[in-house]
């Protein structure tokens, strides 16, 4: 263990897990320096033996309510919350027969203990240095009417799947507050000059910060419906956006399948059940892809053999917009599109004001005739 706490459910399902485990479950405040604050003391009190390494510290276990927006933290002292709270500390603490003035305090009034004092006053069951010398410590000890026993014991260290390292680098601040200030700002510019696929953009990225409270399942799912809609968005749109949408559509699809993701090499203490239904979800994915994959590809095929790259990325064809000067028939003047000013020759007579469909291109001038 080596955390400053965490969400209140989640501890809580791992406490569940643990006390309905029918194997020992060893918890260790490991390495030297480490803490285990808040949910990570819960953690500790629920496993079978409970151990520190030196220069650990546990406790300050108060609960807190973050503002997912801001992100300010704001202590809890409703008696309500506190009460129910620390009861069930107290409740875990004697599960398996640790000290329940330090479950009950820990909460109310945030105590600390390092190893030692934790070792005293019965909060913990060893001091250890390392897994190796813990585990040296544990063999042949009796806990709580238990003779454990440790012969040969191989150590396999398990990491969070590929999924859960994206979900931990979208759910720190700087990354949240680097998304919202940059989507905030093509916001901005997109609405203020007309490129609306410039906002279009911010607001994806806007809404980025604001689903990382979701759970990791729900939140790839979200992104990976989003992604897929700026991706058709843009596609039915002809790449009007200079592909911006369709790229941030690619990304955050990538993003949403990479979250949900099942872990099909599953660890050998997983049941088959989870098995069958990480590889069902694991092949609709695939399935799912393949086709919208095959279906964007047809899509873009049919719109490069139908304009060249260079009109589909860069010039406004088929686009309405505004004269700038009076031009007469094949003279050339100013238009207005999308924001930006163009040198134009007209087909037919155009009006100051007049709204003009873009036809074509000579070089750099556009072709333009008045829209009926």
């Amino acid at each position: 263990l080596k955390t400053p706490g965490g969400e209140l459910e989640a501890a809580l399902n791992i406490v569940s897990a643990i006390e309905n485990s029918s194997i020992p479950v060893i918890g260790f405040v490991y390495p030297t320096g480490s803490y285990a604050w808040s949910a990570g003391t819960l953690v500790l009190l629920s496993t079978t033996i409970a151990a520190m390494a030196p220069s650990t510290v546990i406790g300050s276990c108060q609960p807190v309510e973050i503002n997912p927006i801001t992100g300010q933290e704001i202590f809890i002292n409703e008696s309500k919350i506190l009460n129910a709270i620390s009861q069930y500390f107290v409740e875990v603490a004697e599960f398996r027969g640790r000290n329940a003035t330090f479950a009950h305090d820990c909460v109310f009034y945030n105590t600390n203990l390092g190893p030692h004092e934790a070792l005293r006053y019965g909060v913990i069951n060893f001091i250890a240095n390392d897994i190796p010398s813990l585990l040296s410590e544990i063999n042949g000890s009796t806990i709580n009417g238990v003779t454990y026993y440790v012969v040969d014991p191989v150590i396999t260290y398990y990491q969070p799947g590929i999924g859960f390292q994206v979900y931990e680098a979208l759910a720190n601040s700087v990354i949240q507050n680097l998304l919202s200030g940059l989507g905030l700002l093509l916001a901005i510019i997109g609405f203020a000059t007309r490129h609306y696929y410039l906002a279009g953009v911010g607001i994806l990225l806007l809404l980025i910060p604001l689903l990382i409270g979701l759970p990791i399942n729900w939140l790839g799912l979200a992104l990976l419906i989003i992604g897929l809609a700026a991706i058709a968005i843009d596609v039915h749109a002809g790449f009007t956006t200079h592909a911006a949408l369709f790229i941030i559509g690619i990304i955050l699809t990538a993003l949403g399948i990479v979250l949900l993701q099942p872990t099909y090499t599953a660890p050998s203490w997983l049941i088959a059940a989870n098995q069958v239904e990480a590889r069902i979800v694991l092949y609709t994915l695939v399935a799912f892809a393949g086709g919208f994959g095959g279906f964007i590809a047809a899509k873009v095929i049919g719109i490069i053999r139908t304009r060249p790259l260079s009109e589909r990325l860069y010039w406004p064809i088929n686009d309405v917009g505004v004269a700038v000067d009076d031009i007469n028939k094949d003279d050339i003047g100013y238009v207005k599109v999308r924001g930006e000013y163009w040198k134009a020759r007209a087909l037919d007579n155009v009006k100051r004001g007049s709204k003009v469909f873009i036809v074509g291109v000579e070089g750099d001038v556009l072709v333009v005739k008045p829209l009926s």
